[in-house]
Protein backbone atom coordinates (compact mmCIF):
# COMPACT_ATOMS: atom_id res chain seq x y z
CA UNK A 1 0.00 0.00 0.00
CA UNK A 2 2.86 2.39 0.78
CA UNK A 3 5.71 2.52 -1.73
CA UNK A 4 8.78 4.70 -2.00
CA UNK A 5 8.69 7.12 -4.94
CA UNK A 6 11.57 6.66 -7.39
CA UNK A 7 12.81 8.11 -10.66
CA UNK A 8 11.99 6.24 -13.90
CA UNK A 9 9.10 4.52 -12.16
CA UNK A 10 5.83 3.35 -13.65
CA UNK A 11 3.19 4.02 -11.02
CA UNK A 12 0.11 1.80 -11.02
CA UNK A 13 -3.32 2.94 -9.82
CA UNK A 14 -5.86 1.20 -7.56
CA UNK A 15 -9.24 2.51 -6.35
CA UNK A 16 -7.76 5.52 -4.55
CA UNK A 17 -4.17 6.69 -4.89
CA UNK A 18 -2.09 9.52 -3.48
CA UNK A 19 1.34 10.69 -4.62
CA UNK A 20 3.29 12.57 -1.93
CA UNK A 21 6.48 14.55 -2.57
CA UNK A 22 8.07 15.68 0.71
CA UNK A 23 11.36 17.00 -0.66
CA UNK A 24 12.96 17.28 -4.07
CA UNK A 25 10.79 17.48 -7.17
CA UNK A 26 9.68 15.19 -9.96
CA UNK A 27 8.23 15.34 -13.46
CA UNK A 28 5.51 12.89 -14.41
CA UNK A 29 4.00 11.84 -17.72
CA UNK A 30 0.31 11.00 -17.95
CA UNK A 31 -0.43 9.65 -21.43
CA UNK A 32 0.92 12.45 -23.66
CA UNK A 33 0.93 15.21 -21.03
CA UNK A 34 3.86 16.15 -18.79
CA UNK A 35 3.47 17.74 -15.33
CA UNK A 36 6.10 19.15 -12.92
CA UNK A 37 5.47 18.24 -9.27
CA UNK A 38 7.22 20.47 -6.69
CA UNK A 39 8.44 19.68 -3.20
CA UNK A 40 5.96 19.56 -0.27
CA UNK A 41 3.02 18.69 -2.47
CA UNK A 42 0.59 15.87 -3.16
CA UNK A 43 -2.12 14.85 -5.59
CA UNK A 44 -4.82 12.22 -5.85
CA UNK A 45 -4.72 10.09 -8.98
CA UNK A 46 -6.93 7.44 -10.60
CA UNK A 47 -4.79 6.51 -13.61
CA UNK A 48 -1.28 5.10 -13.93
CA UNK A 49 1.55 7.50 -14.79
CA UNK A 50 5.33 7.45 -15.17
CA UNK A 51 8.00 9.41 -13.28
CA UNK A 52 10.28 10.59 -16.09
CA UNK A 53 12.60 12.93 -14.13
CA UNK A 54 13.52 13.66 -10.53
CA UNK A 55 15.94 15.83 -8.56
CA UNK A 56 19.08 14.04 -7.23
CA UNK A 57 17.60 13.64 -3.78
CA UNK A 58 13.90 12.94 -3.57
CA UNK A 59 11.75 11.88 -0.63
CA UNK A 60 8.31 10.78 -1.69
CA UNK A 61 5.73 8.03 -1.41
CA UNK A 62 2.88 6.42 -3.32
CA UNK A 63 -0.22 5.33 -1.40
CA UNK A 64 -2.37 2.76 -3.22
CA UNK A 65 -5.59 2.19 -1.28
CA UNK A 66 -7.37 -0.84 -2.66
CA UNK A 67 -11.01 -1.95 -2.42
CA UNK A 68 -10.38 -4.23 0.55
CA UNK A 69 -8.87 -1.39 2.59
CA UNK A 70 -11.66 1.03 1.69
CA UNK A 71 -14.35 -1.50 2.61
CA UNK A 72 -13.02 -1.42 6.17
CA UNK A 73 -13.41 2.37 6.33
CA UNK A 74 -16.81 3.31 4.94
CA UNK A 75 -16.33 6.98 5.90
CA UNK A 76 -13.50 7.23 3.36
CA UNK A 77 -15.73 5.95 0.57
CA UNK A 78 -18.07 8.89 1.09
CA UNK A 79 -15.18 11.36 1.15
CA UNK A 80 -13.63 9.87 -1.99
CA UNK A 81 -16.85 10.45 -3.90
CA UNK A 82 -16.46 14.15 -3.17
CA UNK A 83 -13.09 14.33 -4.93
CA UNK A 84 -13.51 15.98 -8.31
CA UNK A 85 -9.99 16.98 -9.36
CA UNK A 86 -7.52 14.14 -9.74
CA UNK A 87 -3.94 15.11 -10.64
CA UNK A 88 -4.52 18.55 -9.07
CA UNK A 89 -1.22 19.34 -7.34
CA UNK A 90 -1.70 20.85 -3.88
CA UNK A 91 0.71 22.08 -1.24
CA UNK A 92 0.86 20.01 1.96
CA UNK A 93 -0.39 22.11 4.85
CA UNK A 94 0.74 19.98 7.80
CA UNK A 95 4.13 18.80 6.52
CA UNK A 96 5.43 17.67 9.94
CA UNK A 97 2.31 15.65 10.76
CA UNK A 98 2.34 13.99 7.34
CA UNK A 99 6.03 13.07 7.67
CA UNK A 100 5.47 11.54 11.09
CA UNK A 101 2.55 9.43 9.87
CA UNK A 102 4.47 8.22 6.81
CA UNK A 103 7.47 7.30 8.96
CA UNK A 104 5.23 5.43 11.38
CA UNK A 105 3.56 3.47 8.58
CA UNK A 106 6.89 2.52 7.01
CA UNK A 107 8.07 1.05 10.34
CA UNK A 108 5.02 -1.14 11.02
CA UNK A 109 4.39 -2.94 7.72
CA UNK A 110 3.97 -6.25 9.57
CA UNK A 111 1.21 -4.97 11.87
CA UNK A 112 -1.67 -4.77 9.39
CA UNK A 113 -4.29 -3.44 11.81
CA UNK A 114 -2.11 -0.62 13.14
CA UNK A 115 -0.82 0.19 9.65
CA UNK A 116 -4.36 0.49 8.31
CA UNK A 117 -5.32 2.76 11.21
CA UNK A 118 -2.42 5.08 10.38
CA UNK A 119 -3.33 4.95 6.68
CA UNK A 120 -6.89 5.93 7.56
CA UNK A 121 -5.68 8.95 9.55
CA UNK A 122 -3.24 9.89 6.78
CA UNK A 123 -5.85 9.64 4.03
CA UNK A 124 -8.28 11.77 6.04
CA UNK A 125 -5.53 14.37 6.48
CA UNK A 126 -5.00 14.56 2.72
CA UNK A 127 -8.75 14.80 2.06
CA UNK A 128 -9.00 17.62 4.62
CA UNK A 129 -6.03 19.32 2.94
CA UNK A 130 -7.84 19.00 -0.40
CA UNK A 131 -11.06 20.52 0.96
CA UNK A 132 -9.14 23.31 2.66
CA UNK A 133 -7.51 24.21 -0.67
CA UNK A 134 -10.94 24.69 -2.26
CA UNK A 135 -12.18 27.33 0.15
CA UNK A 136 -11.38 31.01 -0.13
CA UNK A 137 -8.55 31.71 2.29
CA UNK A 138 -8.02 34.74 4.47
CA UNK A 139 -4.80 36.75 4.34
CA UNK A 140 -3.58 35.03 7.52
CA UNK A 141 -4.34 31.56 6.13
CA UNK A 142 -2.46 32.38 2.94
CA UNK A 143 0.41 33.80 5.01
CA UNK A 144 0.53 30.62 7.09
CA UNK A 145 0.57 28.41 3.98
CA UNK A 146 3.42 30.42 2.45
CA UNK A 147 5.50 30.12 5.63
CA UNK A 148 5.05 26.33 5.61
CA UNK A 149 6.10 26.19 1.95
CA UNK A 150 9.19 28.39 2.36
CA UNK A 151 10.26 27.81 5.96
CA UNK A 152 13.77 26.71 4.96
CA UNK A 153 14.38 30.06 3.22
CA UNK A 154 13.98 32.11 6.41
CA UNK A 155 12.01 34.88 4.71
CA UNK A 156 11.05 38.01 6.62
CA UNK A 157 7.51 39.41 6.90
CA UNK A 158 8.19 41.94 4.13
CA UNK A 159 9.00 39.19 1.63
CA UNK A 160 5.76 37.38 2.44
CA UNK A 161 3.81 40.61 2.03
CA UNK A 162 5.32 40.94 -1.45
CA UNK A 163 4.38 37.35 -2.26
CA UNK A 164 0.82 38.07 -1.13
CA UNK A 165 0.88 41.29 -3.18
CA UNK A 166 -0.28 43.39 -0.23
CA UNK A 167 1.38 46.22 1.76
CA UNK A 168 3.33 45.13 4.83
CA UNK A 169 1.09 47.35 6.97
CA UNK A 170 -1.95 45.34 5.87
CA UNK A 171 -0.23 42.04 6.68
CA UNK A 172 0.69 43.35 10.15
CA UNK A 173 -2.88 44.52 10.72
CA UNK A 174 -4.50 41.25 9.58
CA UNK A 175 -2.14 39.00 11.57
CA UNK A 176 -2.54 41.16 14.69
CA UNK A 177 -6.34 41.14 14.37
CA UNK A 178 -6.57 37.36 13.92
CA UNK A 179 -3.77 36.03 16.12
CA UNK A 180 -2.77 38.94 18.39
CA UNK A 181 0.80 38.35 17.19
CA UNK A 182 3.14 40.27 14.93
CA UNK A 183 4.00 38.62 11.58
CA UNK A 184 7.57 38.12 12.83
CA UNK A 185 6.35 36.31 15.95
CA UNK A 186 3.99 34.24 13.81
CA UNK A 187 6.92 33.19 11.60
CA UNK A 188 9.14 32.47 14.62
CA UNK A 189 6.47 30.26 16.15
CA UNK A 190 6.44 28.07 13.05
CA UNK A 191 10.24 27.95 12.83
CA UNK A 192 10.51 26.85 16.48
CA UNK A 193 7.79 24.25 16.02
CA UNK A 194 9.57 22.78 12.98
CA UNK A 195 12.86 22.75 14.90
CA UNK A 196 11.24 20.93 17.82
CA UNK A 197 9.78 18.36 15.47
CA UNK A 198 13.13 17.71 13.81
CA UNK A 199 14.88 17.42 17.16
CA UNK A 200 12.42 14.84 18.47
CA UNK A 201 11.74 12.85 15.30
CA UNK A 202 15.09 12.85 13.46
CA UNK A 203 18.74 12.33 14.27
CA UNK A 204 19.75 15.57 12.53
CA UNK A 205 22.39 17.59 14.36
CA UNK A 206 21.69 21.16 15.49
CA UNK A 207 23.88 22.35 12.64
CA UNK A 208 21.89 20.36 10.06
CA UNK A 209 18.60 21.64 11.46
CA UNK A 210 19.84 25.23 11.43
CA UNK A 211 20.69 24.96 7.72
CA UNK A 212 17.34 23.30 6.98
CA UNK A 213 15.60 26.28 8.58
CA UNK A 214 17.58 28.88 6.65
CA UNK A 215 20.11 29.90 9.32
CA UNK A 216 23.59 30.55 7.94
CA UNK A 217 25.14 30.55 11.44
CA UNK A 218 24.34 27.46 13.59
CA UNK A 219 25.36 29.34 16.76
CA UNK A 220 22.77 32.01 16.05
CA UNK A 221 20.15 29.26 15.61
CA UNK A 222 21.07 27.79 19.02
CA UNK A 223 20.67 31.24 20.62
CA UNK A 224 17.41 31.84 18.71
CA UNK A 225 16.02 28.49 19.90
CA UNK A 226 17.13 28.95 23.52
CA UNK A 227 15.67 32.46 23.75
CA UNK A 228 12.27 30.99 22.90
CA UNK A 229 12.32 27.67 24.77
CA UNK A 230 14.82 28.22 27.58
CA UNK A 231 16.75 25.18 26.35
CA UNK A 232 19.47 24.60 23.79
CA UNK A 233 18.51 22.23 20.95
CA UNK A 234 20.61 19.48 22.56
CA UNK A 235 18.92 19.97 25.93
CA UNK A 236 15.48 19.95 24.28
CA UNK A 237 16.25 16.69 22.47
CA UNK A 238 17.43 14.98 25.66
CA UNK A 239 14.33 16.13 27.55
CA UNK A 240 11.64 15.31 24.98
CA UNK A 241 13.00 12.57 22.71
CA UNK A 242 11.25 9.42 23.93
CA UNK A 243 12.91 7.06 21.41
Amino acid sequence: MLKVLRNNQKVEASELNICVVLSGNITIQLQEEIFPIPSKSFFFFNQPFEVIAASPYIEGFILNLDTEFLQNFSDLKTEINSLSNFFQVLQINNIDGIKNLLNSISKIEENTQLRNSYLHILTNDFISNYKYSLKEKSVVEQFSDLIEQHLEKNYCAGTYAEMLDIPLKKLIKEVKKTTEKTPCNFIKEKVIQRAKNLLVNTEDTSQMISYKLGFEDPYYFIKYFKNDTGLTPTQYRKKFNIN
